[in-house]
């Protein structure tokens, strides 16, 4: 039943926002009665809070397989899911805009999404720089900087600025960046290499 909840409540989020969200909305789309809810859930926030902290993979895909050995540009397109299918990457749009969005418009809830999801996998992404650090592969002098400028790159151009009208080319996206990541990891290589 709580799975079921957290995947109305989802689609409840994505289509209305947490504002006109309610928790009888999220109970009628899960076929189940308010009474069942709150005895999952005491709040919409914790159902919100459940939603961001069960899809976090889909914005970022950590912790990494031990086994993976791909180069770290590689590595870095995976764990910012760029080889997506059109409806899996359709659906992690549609969870960073709806993050991003509810954060700046509810202001108590910035707290909570952080704790629940974005915060850890940020958490792992510094994590993860700092594995490729220790084992000599990307010469990084300050983790969390890296990953705060790997995120705001990466999220950044996959928030649209205005809402488009034309399906979003997720070839060229990728590409787009995949080519700024390559920029930051040559810029990291570069700055290793120059005398002081």
């Amino acid at each position: 039943m709580r799975r079921r909840i957290i995947d109305a409540a989802h689609g409840c989020f994505i289509d209305h926002g947490f504002g006109k969200t309610t928790t009888a909305l999220i109970a009628s789309e899960a076929k189940i009665s308010k009474r069942d809810l709150y005895r999952q859930f005491s709040s919409k926030a914790e159902i919100f809070g459940e939603v961001v902290r069960t899809r976090r993979q889909a914005i970022l895909d950590l912790p990494r397989p031990e086994s993976e050995h791909l180069g770290p540009l590689d590595t870095l397109c995976r764990i910012f899911r760029l080889d997506l299918e059109e409806g899996a990457a359709a659906e992690r749009d549609a969870m960073l805009n709806l993050v991003a969005r509810e954060s700046l418009q509810y202001p108590e809830l910035s707290d909570l999404i952080y704790d629940t999801g974005i915060i850890r996998s940020r958490e792992e992404l510094i994590e993860w720089l700092e594995k490729q650090k220790r084992d000599g592969v990307l010469p990084i002098d300050d983790a969390v900087d890296c990953a705060g400028l790997m995120m705001d790159v990466v999220f950044g151009a996959m928030l649209p600025r205005r809402r488009s009208r034309e399906p979003v080319d997720r070839q060229w996206q990728s590409q787009m960046i995949r080519g700024r990541l390559d920029i930051i990891l040559k810029g990291l290589q570069t700055r290793s290499i120059s005398p002081s």
